[in-house]
């Protein structure tokens, strides 16, 4: 079976591409440069374009049996045209049309938790809009809502860590309290993989979350343990990271912006996590996780 897949050159699409091989799917992989490909094998069929012009990929679609779609941004930079309406929404509306018109009935796609229509920040709200894209394409779909994504070449976890490693204090935002549920890279993979033809999953929607609640504040602790570091932490009022966001925001040297930090303040847990017992998939330890690879 051939597997049509987006951002596969990303933290989250390497492993999914190497899951997708393990369990002896075909991968067809959408990518800008060959050369960022991080994993290497036969099987993998590459297809140079991009996800902004349907004209680079639309013959590849003819031949492939499921699209997974993973492509998303953190944050935006307009200048680039790098936003999230046209990387969440667009990217996604013209993927589900040239998938349609191929005649492929099977869509998975990467969503995020939080996404909703009245959400305050645009990053959820364009994660929404293209969710309810999908959820009314006709296509036999699947969205998966993952709350914050950690492993080996994370952007969050090693963010901390890398900030960790070179000063003795380390600041963080408000009292720390915000509340998130971290899930592996590797269970979200397999997730995406079993999920391809399994037939309970077929046009519904589902969050995936960790086994365990963490405060922002008691993460940081954890990176301290797992990495042997003792650090002063200090807290920042919110208003003083507001306005600092206000002034250097926009720039990408800054660490947050605007939507990271309304996004960080509401919290990331899930009411549910169904699809691990749907699908058999087993729920990692944070921590046992962070030790294999922060040392």
């Amino acid at each position: 079976m051939k597997v049509f897949l987006t951002g596969s050159t990303g933290f989250v699409g390497t492993e999914i591409l190497r899951e997708l091989l393990k369990c002896g799917y075909d991968p067809v992989v959408l990518i800008r440069d060959s050369a960022r490909l991080k994993v290497k094998d036969e099987k993998i069929q590459i297809i140079e374009g991009d996800i902004l012009k349907p004209e680079s990929y639309s013959n590849a679609l003819k031949n492939v049996d499921v699209v997974i779609h993973l492509v998303g941004i953190i944050r935006e930079f307009p200048s680039k045209r790098i936003t999230f309406e046209r990387m969440h929404y667009e990217a996604t509306k013209l993927l589900v049309n040239e998938t349609k018109k191929a005649n492929v009935k099977r869509f998975l796609h990467m969503s995020a938790n939080g996404a909703r229509e009245d959400s305050v920040t645009v990053y959820h709200k364009t994660k929404f809009k293209a969710e309810e894209y999908v959820r009314n394409s006709g296509l036999i779909y699947t969205i998966f809502k993952p709350s914050v994504i950690y492993g080996p070449e994370d952007s969050f976890i090693n963010m901390l860590n890398n900030f960790m490693k070179k000063m003795p204090v380390f600041s963080y935002f408000g009292d720390g309290s915000y509340p998130m549920q971290p899930v592996s890279v590797y269970e979200v993979a397999e997730i995406f993989v079993k999920s391809i033809e399994n037939e309970k999953t077929f046009n519904k929607t589902f969050t995936v979350c960790g086994n365990r609640i963490l405060s922002y504040k008691e993460i940081l602790r954890l990176i301290m343990e797992v990495t042997g570091r003792k650090r002063v932490l200090i807290s920042v009022p919110e208003f003083i990271i507001d306005f600092a966001i206000k002034l250097f925001g926009k720039f990408s040297w800054f660490p947050i912006a605007r939507d990271q930090f309304e996004m960080l303040k509401e919290g990331n847990t899930c009411e549910n996590n169904e699809i691990f017992q749907l699908l058999g998939v087993f729920q990692r330890d944070i921590e046992n996780t962070l030790y294999d690879y922060l040392i």
